[in-house]
């Protein structure tokens, strides 16, 4: 009966932190409820760490986190009239059916058979190491989860922790060690409060004594919040250099190119590219002038948006007049479908074209080349150092770091996404743009383009709906001078590698694991 009962509230405890972790995501309520999702699955996984009960909270919640992003997130026909030969898991011109059944519960069935959630190796260390260990290493194990999640993940993504932050303050954090120190935040915070809970729940009991465990409890949540104050504290308060400003704008057409009872998408078929783009120059024209006329000195395009070179014939004739004529330049994301390659060129308003920039994470399951890759390079737009990345190039900072080190100042990411990925994209934005230290400029087809500052404070938006529009801002460039664009991913593998020894360690103490309970961390 007592099994029975540590389950259910097992079940329970992991359905309210997958909730409120999902209530804490980009379009959600608000990023600060992160800070105290993990609690009551944390709970649980200290309280009757070793148990079938504590083992299972954890992986519950980041499942029902799962599940309640992605089924939203891939509704039926997301592909429908899209380019590529979608996978065949898609169901319905979506994957949403493969990905609910099968790989979700595949992924938290993975993270319940590694115990994913519990302080791995926890009774092998000293009594008074205890309270802070109970924190630092499942923190340190969702911040290992994100980063390893976000560098491996080939196509669209949703639920790394740090995503939550990217409208609030704490967001400064990444800054210093990446936004892997974000996620290492949040799942410290949480545990935090669930140890003190659990000592202040012990302290009711007849007839127990928990003078030494409650104090630990109380001094790791207060070094807890007061380590992540400080963390805010220093990231708000890194120099990102910079001094000079410009003026940028992001182009939104407001449709699709798939969609094909438009006069501007009707010739993109394989043998008229050329007329597909002389109708998509004749169509983003008035919106370039308008940004121009508005004192933008750079104007960025969605991606793919000519299927030929921009730079030869007439296309690149009437980029050249577009340019001149506005006096400004124009970030030009273009596709070669025979060589299924994505890059970017920017033509000046003197006629002459950048060196191009490609693609760095072709999505190979939709048949995109990446042959033509090199290490990313920003080129010079009118004396500013200006690095292009391209559709899911922003989905996690190594590209914008890599940008950045190389001394980019101003960042541009162009995209092609459906309605509900523009909201992790949008969020991802704000997150290079804090952590490199550099003002981003998004610019999609239909929705959520934005302009960035350098702290990742958005200064101009197109809100999530379908729209036709310009965004133009001044932005403050940046020299990506932050510590993370310095140290790049030290911090993220020094949490996997603190990961990994708690999990070996761990799993070397578990045929010491019982179906008792255990007690609070002590």
């Amino acid at each position: 009966m007592e099994s029975h009962r540590r389950t259910k509230v097992a079940l329970a405890a992991g359905l309210a932190s997958g909730l409120l972790l999902a209530a804490a995501a980009p379009a959600g309520l608000t990023g600060w409820l992160a800070w105290v999702a993990l609690a009551p699955a944390g709970a649980v996984a200290l309280a009757w760490r070793g148990t079938r009960a504590g083992q299972l909270a954890v992986p519950l919640a980041y499942g029902v986190y799962l599940e309640a992003l992605l089924i939203r997130a891939l509704p039926f026909g997301i592909a429908d009239g899209q380019w590529g030969d979608p996978p065949p898991v898609m169901i319905g011109d979506s994957p949403v059916l493969f990905v609910a059944l099968l790989a979700v519960p595949a992924f938290a069935a993975l993270l319940y058979a590694i115990r994913f959630g519990e302080p791995w190796g926890l009774e092998r260390l000293a009594p008074g190491l205890r309270p802070a260990a109970a924190v630092a290493i499942p923190a340190a194990a969702f911040g290992a989860l994100d980063f390893v999640r976000v560098n491996i993940d080939p196509g669209g993504f949703w639920g790394p922790l740090f995503l939550s932050q990217h409208e609030t303050g704490a967001l400064a954090l990444s800054a210093l060690g990446g936004p892997w120190l974000v996620s290492f935040a949040i799942g410290a915070s949480g545990y935090a409060v669930a140890q003190l809970a659990l000592a202040l729940a012990a302290r009711t009991r007849p007839g127990t004594t928990t003078g030494a465990p409650a104090r630990g409890a109380v001094a790791v949540s207060l070094g807890t919040a007061a380590l992540v104050a400080a963390g805010v504290t220093a990231g708000l308060s890194v120099d990102r250099g910079g001094g000079r400003w410009a003026v940028v704008a992001a182009v939104q057409p407001g449709y699709d190119t798939a969609e094909e009872d438009r006069w501007q998408t009707r010739h993109f078929e394989p043998g008229s590219y050329g007329a597909a783009a002389a109708d998509l120059i004749r169509d983003l024209s008035p919106l370039t002038r308008e940004a121009a006329a508005a004192g933008a000195e750079i104007v960025v395009w969605p991606e793919a948006a000519v299927w030929v070179d921009p730079a030869a014939g007439k296309a690149g004739s009437e980029l050249r007049r577009l340019a001149s004529e506005s006096g400004a330049a124009i970030v030009v994301p273009y596709f070669l479908r025979e060589r299924r390659q994505g890059q970017t060129t920017v033509v000046l308003p003197d006629g002459s074209f950048t060196a191009t920039q490609a693609k760095q994470r072709p999505m190979w399951f939709l048949g995109e080349n990446g042959d033509n890759r090199a290490a990313p390079e920003p080129v010079s737009v009118g004396g500013i150092r200006t690095g292009t990345m391209l559709g899911v190039d922003n989905q996690g900072p190594r590209v914008a770091r890599a940008l950045a080190g190389e001394r980019a100042e101003l960042l541009v990411s162009a995209t092609h996404d459906w309605e509900q990925l523009a909201g992790p994209q949008r969020a991802f934005a704000a997150v290079n743009a804090a952590a490199t230290g550099t003002p981003l400029v998004r610019a999609d087809w239909r929705y959520g383009s934005a302009i960035y500052g350098p702290e990742g404070e958005r200064i101009a938006g197109a809100g999530g709906d379908l729209e036709r529009t310009v965004l133009v801002a001044s932005v403050t460039l940046g020299e990506g001078t932050t510590p993370y664009t310095v140290v790049g991913e030290l911090f993220g593998w020094l949490l996997l590698a603190l990961t990994c020894a708690a999990g070996v360690t761990g799993m070397a103490g578990s045929f010491r694991w019982t179906s008792e309970p255990s007690v609070a961390p002590r």
